[in-house]
């Protein structure tokens, strides 16, 4: 696993969002398929399943759209599940919970990054400022460049 992609970054590959165009020009270059976690696929799944159920038609649809575009990226081989060292990484990301000098981000903008790190990528595709100070002090690049 060279390159990890955070939620964040990951929703915008299956949903249209500002960050769509971007996120899509960042990938576009890299070998498939993606790897993921069970982690992020489960952080995806999830989402959209709760939308799927929300009381907004509106979100709804664009739910049961986003669900069906991740299922064919699933099956074409976009992205690949592949294992992770779990205890490593929650180990990392509690670390660096306990010596944050001030707020720690949320636990997800502390796993993501630590995942990566414990996987060994050199890439850390996001668009969260925390995440990717985190995964720059990690030693990753941090991909886009540019906010």
């Amino acid at each position: 696993m060279t390159h990890y992609l955070d939620l964040g970054f990951l929703l915008c590959l299956v949903t249209k969002s500002p960050g769509s165009p971007v996120a899509w020009e960042t990938i576009r270059n890299l070998a498939q398929p993606l790897p993921l976690t069970v982690f992020q696929a489960l952080q995806v799944e999830n989402g959209l399943r709760q939308r799927m159920f929300d009381g907004d038609p509106k979100l709804q649809a664009v739910a049961a759209r986003a669900w069906g575009l991740w299922q064919f990226y699933l099956r074409e081989m976009v992205f690949a599940l592949t294992l992770a060292p779990w205890d490593a990484a929650f180990a990392l990301a509690r670390s660096w919970n306990e010596r944050t000098a001030e707020q720690p981000p949320t636990s997800s903008f502390l796993l993501h990054p630590a995942i990566a790190a414990s996987c060994g990528c050199s890439h850390f595709l996001s668009f969260q400022r925390e995440s990717r100070a985190l995964a720059t002090a990690a030693g990753m690049k941090v991909l886009p460049v540019r906010l």
